[in-house]
């Protein structure tokens, strides 16, 4: 039974990896990744026709300048491509084959962006100017581009949401006062000061006097004193 279920599942990989539509062999034959960077002021035409092959028009312009068009596919790696195709080949032995169901059409799809530029050369066939023909893909975008990963339980594997702040949280903490009691203080009372009246004489008598008793203070008593004798 064991030995059954092995032919069974080398059969369906074979038979997988040998299929001329399947995701494999659609990988491995994607197009090539073209340096886009030779097109710049400077670079031989010969260069342009040995990375991008012979150009779709050519023709020369009123002032004797030879233009050359290039409409190309912009692909992938050679390593991207080796790694989708094997990436495929796994998945196709892990399901039997049944992930062809999602690598077929998900090469169809990644089968590499059309790119066109237009350049003009020199009297020495090199570039003197370059217009790009096709303004939203200068096909300068990633080489690298690999199958998406496979869904591991029935969901896709997903980074937790990250979140960001631009520096340290602040808690803010509610600051605690202490109550402030108001609290009824009698105003000191002010004693009325004695009256003297009388005579000179009498009045510094009674001044002695309510000094003796404590009802003045002696500097009240010389205050008052001296006001008598400079009223005498």
């Amino acid at each position: 039974m064991k030995s059954h279920s092995v032919a069974n599942l080398l059969l369906a990989s074979l038979i997988a990896a040998t299929s001329s539509g399947c995701a494999v062999v659609m990988a491995a034959k994607q197009p090539d990744y073209k340096n886009v960077d030779l097109f710049k002021v400077g670079t031989p035409r010969g260069a342009l026709l040995g990375e991008f092959g012979h150009p779709t028009a050519t023709d020369t312009r009123a002032n004797g300048a030879k233009c050359d068009v290039f409409s190309f596919t912009q692909g992938y790696s050679g390593g991207a491509k080796a790694g989708r195709a094997f990436v495929h080949g796994v998945a196709d032995v892990l399901t039997l084959g049944l992930w062809e169901i999602i690598g077929t059409p998900t090469e169809a799809v990644f089968s590499g962006s059309t790119v066109g530029y237009e350049t003009c050369y020199d009297k020495d066939d090199r570039v003197q100017t370059v217009i790009l023909l096709t303004p939203d893909n200068d096909g300068r975008g990633p080489k690298n581009v690999g199958p998406a990963a496979p869904e591991v339980g029935g969901s896709a594997l997903a980074p937790a949401p990250m979140v960001t702040t631009n520096g340290p949280v602040d808690v803010p903490t509610t600051a605690t006062k202490e109550p402030i009691v108001l609290q009824n203080v009698a105003p000191p009372v002010t004693q009325p000061q004695p009256v003297v009246t009388g005579t000179p004489q009498q009045k510094l008598q009674e001044l002695k006097g309510l000094r003796k008793e404590g009802l003045i203070t002696d500097s009240e008593y010389q205050q008052k004193k001296k006001e008598v004798l400079q009223a005498m």
